[in-house]
């Protein structure tokens, strides 16, 4: 129990942190002060930032968050968020997006659903269809694999709305361990904070509304504007918090009031998860709309509100939130967008400054203003946030999305659109908005959710936007950018471990992030980017895990995306990244490339020196990154010296400059399916294959591959539709026909399998030749022979028509012989 003395103390300084306030910015007051901070222009070194907006040729330009028309009540106007996570488990962020439905007296049945998109690693998204329906009047969203199997589970939260939704290898069913209740449901957020684990729920609670459409002819006043009452949060009573604790068995216990967390006089939007104090054990820090922010530690098994004396305690209108080590210090800082007039804030942290004091715990200093966070927001109501590395150049930029709740006043009334930020982080020293040089941010939007993802694998983060009155804006990310490592950090069952930060030593400095996402109702990829600027290695990679383990990474591959899983020793590499926007060569480079790809093609095709070209292509992408060509035979290189990881890592890179590349899907099929250790191989070829086939369909080839692998799959009746169109297109394809006799062969259609043989023989023209007999005037080696699965069993066939001697060996590559 504290002292007289102590509360006095507190009093006092609760009264001087309240009367130090400054006087509250009446929006369109013109301050001469605030002008000229606003007008200091951005610094010739910023980066030539570059968005491309690909909501249409993504294909989520069909999304609709609202549909119909506003009554001016406070749920139709709090917005909706999206979360990226990869439900399937193929390697890219698919994404769910959150409809807010419609006005509140509408049908269940005329709101706009909610919606699941598969990504389909081609730049483009598919709606997944089989997703249960969902026409709520949504809020928020997260992923999280609360089960343990690996698969990513789903969180979705709204108002009068709170549902858990179980992944079941891509199979979606609601789930009551987390029963629906009433209430007004906003922020949810995912960590395992008892450190047993598995995961724990947090979901945040705003207000307890009460529906009076007649309501919105009273008003009360908002910074000197007449408002409805309904769109006034003050005019409601806070809603309660919730913490569903993991009983490990399938199963919640909903513990948030007898643990201390549940934040009675909160209204709550959003909550973050992060261990600030690094002690092993995460801290919860609640952002409160007109209600002080709440930072809660948990200390002898109950959580303590540590708010006040952290200078935490924000007393304004909090919506978004997130965290990240934006100035390099060593500890994670916090940043909250707030509502009009009130600036945003930068919470930089001290606990690193204050190490070695007497000082102990936690403590804050709100620098925004000190930074250009501040008054440059006091005009605008800010929503989603997010720190991540725009550039890669080592340092934290921020996002924010930005968008009013005064309405305009046509009939039906909507909602005043305002600009959103890009802030480009100048070495820890200052922030300059960007957006004003950005075209596809250049329209001003009521915007809500934000959430951020390097959706296209090219190794930067792309940003996605979630408007109020329209659907989502997917902007892609192509700025130059700096060196950078991507990780995706797993538990051995696969699912994302929550909470771990990563620290990576460099020459240069240290880089640190941490998985966690909050923004507003939303959640961030959880892949995380590491940006290192000019810096050309990582000397150390640092991991601590959740549960207080820390493994130590050396020789870390830069510009490549690594998987790393608690308790290997070493990371895999997923895919390799050039830069995407490489400076233009001087004339005198550009003969020096085409040189040094025109001897690779030399040492590959007349030399057969495998090496030497892969050393020489190597030199050529040195100064033209992107070149399809260079990439392309520098794989096929690889290929053929057995570096079958590095050949794929490299086909990838070349899929992702130009997704439109069918030689380059084509070939990635065809490798992973004739080096396949597991049937997931087989799976992953097949998609690739028939992403080439889609790109040009009149292409034999593709489908003699596709048609091959099916079988390997087992799937002969798909294998036989493949190739007997293959036949038909292209009578002269005696491979195919070789697999055909196969599969009468095995159907036991002896008669047709030989009629197929007798064909395969046929179709072999005059100049046929067994393999390594070289005609006169032919190079020693091709630039590159388009191998299918069987192609070797077909030529060192010797045309006999017996099936069994023919084919032999095929159905023993099939294990069949």
């Amino acid at each position: 129990m504290l002292s007289a003395a102590a509360l006095l103390g507190i009093a006092g300084g609760m009264a001087f942190y309240r009367s130090a306030r400054p006087d509250p910015y009446r929006p369109g007051e013109a301050l001469a002060e605030i002008t000229s901070k606003l007008d200091l222009g951005i610094p010739e070194e910023a980066p030539a930032a570059s968005f491309t907006d690909v909501t249409a040729a993504s294909g989520l330009d069909g999304f609709r968050s609202f549909a119909g028309d506003r009554t001016s009540q406070l749920p139709e106007d709090m917005g909706a968020g999206a979360a990226w996570g990869d439900y399937d488990a193929d390697g890219d962020d698919d994404l769910f997006l959150v409809s807010q439905g419609g006005p509140l007296g509408g049908a269940p049945e005329e709101r706009a659903p909610s919606q699941l998109y598969e990504n389909l690693g081609d730049g483009t998204f598919r709606e997944n269809t089989g997703f249960p329906e969902t026409r709520i009047l949504g809020m928020g969203v997260a992923w999280g694999d609360h089960d343990g199997d690996g698969d990513l589970d789903l969180v979705v939260t709204g108002y009068g709305v709170l549902r858990l939704f179980r992944n079941d290898d891509g199979l979606f069913t609601r789930d009551q361990a987390v029963a629906e209740r009433e209430g007004f449901w906003a922020g949810a957020t995912w960590s395992d904070f008892d450190l047993d684990g598995d995961l724990d729920l947090y979901v945040c609670g705003y207000v307890r509304y009460i529906e009076d459409p007649e309501g919105t002819h009273k008003t009360t006043q908002q910074y000197g504007r007449a408002v409805p009452y309904t769109l006034n949060p003050a005019a409601f009573e806070p809603e309660r918090n919730l913490l569903f604790r993991n009983n490990g068995r399938g199963g919640f216990e909903e513990v948030a009031e007898s643990l201390g967390v549940h934040n009675p006089a909160g209204r709550s939007l959003g909550a973050l998860w992060s261990d600030l104090d690094r002690d092993g054990v995460p801290d919860l820090y609640v952002a409160n709309d007109i209600s002080d922010n709440a930072l809660f530690q948990l200390r002898n098994g109950r959580f303590e509100d540590v708010s006040h004396g952290a200078w935490v305690a924000d007393y304004r209108g909090a919506m978004g939130l997130t965290s990240g080590d934006w100035n390099r210090d060593g500890d994670d800082d916090l940043f909250v967008t707030h509502w009009i007039a009130q600036e945003n804030a930068l919470y930089d942290s001290l606990l690193v400054d204050l190490q070695g004091s007497e000082r102990e715990g936690l403590r804050f200093m709100d620098v925004a203003d000190h930074r250009g966070l501040g008054q440059i927001a006091l005009q605008l109501i800010g929503w989603g946030t997010e720190f991540e590395d725009l550039d890669s150049d080592g340092w934290l930029d921020l996002v924010v999305a930005n968008g009013s709740t005064f309405e305009t006043d046509e009939k039906p009334r909507r909602l005043r659109p305002q600009r959103s930020f890009v802030f480009w982080n100048r070495n820890g020293e200052a922030f300059h908005d960007l957006a004003p040089l950005i075209p596809a941010l250049s329209e001003p939007r009521v915007s809500r959710g934000l959430a951020l993802s390097d959706y296209d694998g090219d190794g930067d983060v792309d940003l996605l936007f979630v408007d109020r009155d329209a659907g989502v804006r997917l902007l892609r990310n192509d700025t130059a950018q700096g060196n950078r490592v991507g990780l995706r950090l797993r538990r051995p069952g696969g699912a994302p471990v929550e909470g771990t930060q990563v620290t990576a030593r460099t020459p240069s400095g240290a880089v640190r992030r941490t998985l966690n996402s909050v923004s507003y109702l939303s959640q961030s990829s959880r892949t995380l980017h590491l940006g290192l600027g000019d810096t050309p290695r990582v000397d150390l990679l640092e991991v601590r895990w959740p549960d207080g383990g820390t493994q130590r990474f050396d020789d870390i591959e830069v510009n490549a995306l690594l998987e790393l899983t608690e308790g290997e020793e070493q990371p895999r590499r997923i895919a390799s990244w050039t830069p995407s926007s490489p400076t233009p060569m001087t004339r005198d480079q550009l003969a020096e490339f085409w040189r040094l790809h025109r001897a690779a093609m030399d040492a590959m095709k007349v030399d057969g020196d495998l090496r030497r070209a892969i050393d020489l292509f190597e030199q050529a992408l040195g100064l033209d990154p992107v070149h399809e060509g260079s990439l392309y035979y520098l794989a096929n290189c690889r290929a053929e010296t057995g570096d079958i990881e590095g050949a794929l890592a490299g086909l990838d890179t070349l899929i992702r400059i130009n997704p439109r590349s069918q030689r380059a899907h084509k070939r990635w099929g065809t490798l992973r399916a004739t080096n396949a250790g597991e049937p997931s191989d087989l799976d992953a070829a097949v998609t690739a294959l028939e992403r080439a086939s889609a790109i040009n369909p009149e292409e034999t080839g593709v489908s003699l591959v596709l048609g091959e692998v099916l079988l390997m799959r087992g799937d002969a009746a798909g294998a036989r539709q493949r190739l007997e169109w293959v036949v038909r297109s292209n009578p002269q394809s005696g491979e195919a026909y070789f697999v055909l006799a196969c599969l009468a062969w095995i159907g036991g259609d002896t008669a047709l399998a030989i009629d197929r043989l007798e064909r395969a023989a046929g179709a072999r023209n005059e100049d046929w030749k067994p393999p390594g007999v070289v005609a006169e005037g032919e190079v020693l080696r091709k630039a590159h022979v388009e191998s299918t699965p069987f192609e070797d069993l077909y030529d060192r066939w010797d045309g006999t028509p017996d099936p069994e001697r023919a084919l032999g060996p095929l159905l023993a590559r099939l294990g069949r012989g």
